[in-house]
């Protein structure tokens, strides 16, 4: 029996449990919070996002900044060493007026000579002596030939936070005479921060590989306080030249987007930077609005489910009354092996479904929820509609049931046959209200009957000889094929154990073989040999195989023969077909090249002799063109029939191709034999051939090479007689010549 399966009736609603409302609502709230989350969380990305590519912009301009700033101050240096150098001072104030050094003080030059004392300075300043700066000791050191950047020290004439440029001057013999210094301080190289836009507590920072700022400026404050916190940085640019990462500053606690790009040119990362409040401002009050509308949600669903949760506790409380009933009217209806729907033929809802039961649903693929309450034309296929009305009319008009047998086309099953039963169902007053259907589908009792029919009849209309047997192997049934094939009728056969009837296998040893196989594997093919009452013989394919019963006994035994005959004989010609050349009947190229093979391996084998010799028969291009390609085929055809009169029946003769034959002379032991073949061949195309009426004269050149000495394998052996063959007709053709390494020389016959 079926499990019932609830609520498939019209009149019944689908429950579900109470705490499915509040779970509801519940998921609802938890869908808003996420839904919200989700999105302030991909606006918080896409901001930083932003913000990260506008400060990595800025990080980019300020590099550029950077070197072009270097590069202006080196410029600087470069122009007074070379002045020095050239004419052995400089002259600062010439050089100013000419606008080539800067008088405002940002860059400030001084000249020191190679004891370290200030000899010039483009800005007024007490002397002093820098020489023991480690910048001055490492240009009196050695000539490195590059600017020299200092870390931030206090200058002693400006007595103010300055970084130092410095390269070294040189006498003409390349002694140290001093270097040029270029004093600049930090807002040097922050003016930057003014051209850009990075809010109130943005950050600039240039920063030493050593790891130690040369000017740093956050917000509005400049600074070069040279501390060594730019070491991380400094690690992370070695692994990565340009990148960003976000951190808090040590310096004001800010959190900060950081992009960095390490310098090509010069030992410095410049760094940009943007707190990341800031970049977020507008992030935070968008973030607070939604926050707001979602508590809002928040609490109408709270509301809204709790309302609908009390309702429903009470809706539940008055169905409670109608649950056994309802129970056993549906565990009744699904457990109904036929399908059973039925329709009102009452006013307002006449012609609706108000049952529909779940063998209906399984048998026309239609569930309940899709035909309670629709009518026929919405339910049933088209072309079924008009006959199920007019006997919708037969029935109320004279009540009574009514069986009949309808094609339906359903829904994934296709084509299907079903039995219908229709009774009307009265009311109180004896009128019919409603009209119930009992529906079997009886497509594959149907179609067991038709296989049934089908498969005796393709027994008995197949062309191929079927044999059935019992689980004993004796024969039950025959077709006519069989009796058509093999000249036994099944009163000769039925009745007999097949080893042992007319119908017996020749091979009996390999059919007992078969018979096991058969009986283990369940599948034999395979050719077998028979023999027709008449006593001809035949090549069938046989292919048997078992019916085994439920618990895997064999019940019987099916054997289908082909007859092969007519195949196997034109396998025969087209094998014969691949190794005989058509036009002569001799062996082809392929066939002579297997038997010259199997000879050579005969000889070595045997330590017998053999020779190949390599004829071509001269003038057949001439026969073709003057006579025709008809007499030059009778010229060949000839020619093949004198070779085979030239040489020992042991021997094998083949065509290679167009006027190319060669001969394979088993057991020749020396020359001797072959010359004795060789001298035939030529005598034999001495003589004129009388082809179709015409008196024709030809050639033969013929070349000789013998086993071993001219070769062990077939393919040397063939090619050194074609060789020999070229010098005999070099030689003057109608003769044969032997191989040889030497002069090639060794037999003419003329």
């Amino acid at each position: 029996m079926k499990q019932p399966r609830h609520r498939r009736l019209s009149f019944t609603r689908h429950e579900h449990p109470l705490w499915a409302l509040p779970a509801f609502g519940l998921l609802l709230i938890a869908a808003v919070w996420t839904a919200t989350w989700l999105q302030l969380q991909a606006t918080e990305r896409a901001l930083i996002g932003a913000a990260t590519h506008d400060t990595e912009h800025l990080a980019a301009e300020f590099e550029q900044y950077t070197r072009r700033t270097i590069k202006d101050a080196d410029r600087t240096a470069l122009l007074v060493k070379h002045e020095f150098e050239q004419h052995g001072a400089v002259d600062l104030p010439a050089l100013i007026r000419a606008g080539l050094i800067d008088a405002t003080g940002i860059v400030v030059v001084n000249i020191a000579d190679a004891n370290g004392d200030l000899i010039a300075r483009s800005q007024p300043a007490a002397p002093f002596n820098m020489a023991d700066r480690e910048f001055f000791r490492l240009h009196a050191e050695r000539d490195t030939g590059l600017l020299d950047i200092s870390k931030p020290v206090t200058g002693r004439a400006s007595r103010r936070p300055t970084i130092l440029l410095s390269r070294r001057m040189n006498h003409a013999d390349g002694s140290f005479a001093g270097i040029v210094l270029l004093a600049v301080t930090p807002e040097y190289f922050m003016q930057f921060y003014q051209e850009s836009e990075m809010g109130k507590r943005g950050s600039l920072g240039l920063l030493g590989l050593d790891g130690i700022f040369r000017a740093r400026r956050v917000g509005d404050d400049a600074t070069s306080l040279s501390d060594e916190s730019g070491a991380p940085l400094v690690a992370r640019a070695r692994t990565n030249a340009v990148g960003h990462y976000e951190a808090r500053s040590s310096i004001d606690n800010v959190m900060r987007i950081v992009a960095y790009r390490k310098l090509a040119d010069y030992p410095f990362i410049v760094k940009a930077a943007r707190a990341t409040d800031e970049a977020l401002a507008d992030f935070y009050t968008y973030r607070n609005n939604y926050l707001i509308i979602a508590g809002a949600a928040t609490v109408v669903i709270l509301v809204f489910f709790s309302v609908i949760t009390v309702l429903a506790l009470r809706l539940q409380r008055r169905q409670g009354e109608l649950k056994l009933q309802r129970r056993f009217l549906e565990t009744l209806l699904d457990n109904v092996p036929s399908g059973i729907a039925v329709r009102s033929m009452l006013p307002g809802a006449f012609g609706k479904y108000v049952l529909w039961n779940e063998s209906n649903a399984l048998t026309f693929g239609r569930k309940s929820q899709d035909a309670l309450g629709k009518t026929i034309r919405d339910v049933v296929p088209a072309e079924n509609v008009a006959r199920i009305l007019d006997l919708d009319r037969q029935l109320l008009a004279s009540p009574m049931v009514q069986e009949i047998v309808q094609m339906r086309d359903l829904p994934g099953k296709g084509r299907r046959i079903i039995h219908l039963i229709r009774a009307p169902l009265f009311g109180a007053e004896g009128q019919v209200e409603y009209i119930m259907t009992s529906a079997t589908d009886i497509t594959e009792e149907r179609a067991r009957t038709d296989e049934l029919r089908l498969a005796s009849k393709v027994f008995e209309t197949t062309a191929d000889a079927i044999v059935i047997s019992d689980a004993d192997d004796r024969v039950v049934m025959v077709n006519a094929a069989f009796s058509k094939l093999t000249g036994y009728d099944a009163q000769a056969m039925v009745g007999k154990i097949l080893d042992e009837s007319p119908f017996g296998p020749i091979d009996v040893a390999e059919a007992k073989a078969r018979d096991e196989r058969l009986d283990r594997d369940g599948f034999v093919a395979a050719e077998v040999p028979r023999v027709r009452k008449d006593g001809t013989p035949l090549s069938l394919w046989l292919t048997a195989s078992c019916v085994r019963s439920a618990d895997g006994t064999i019940r019987n035994y099916v054997r289908v023969f082909t007859d092969i005959s007519p195949l196997k004989e034109t396998q025969r010609k087209l094998e014969q077909l691949a190794s005989i050349d058509s036009l002569t009947g001799l062996p082809n190229r392929r066939l002579l090249n297997d038997r010259l093979e199997q000879a050579a391996h005969r000889a070595q084998r045997s330590n017998k002799g053999m020779a190949v010799m390599f004829i071509d028969l001269d003038g057949l291009k001439k026969v073709n063109d003057t006579l025709g390609h008809g007499v030059g085929d009778l010229l060949l055809q000839e020619a093949a029939s004198r070779l085979q009169k030239c040489i020992r029946l042991s021997d094998s003769i083949g065509r290679l191709g167009g006027d190319e034959f060669a001969i394979v002379l088993e057991d020749a032991r020396n020359r001797a034999d072959a010359t004795a073949i060789g001298e035939r061949i030529v005598a034999a195309f001495a003589l004129p051939f009388i082809l179709d009426g015409h008196c024709v004269t030809t050639a033969a050149s013929v070349g000789i090479a013998i086993y071993p000495n001219d070769g062990t394998d077939a393919a040397t052996l063939l090619k050194n007689a074609d060789v020999a063959m070229y010098k005999a007709k070099q030689a003057g053709r109608n003769q044969f010549r032997f191989f040889s390494t030497g002069t090639h020389v060794e037999v003419t016959v003329g």
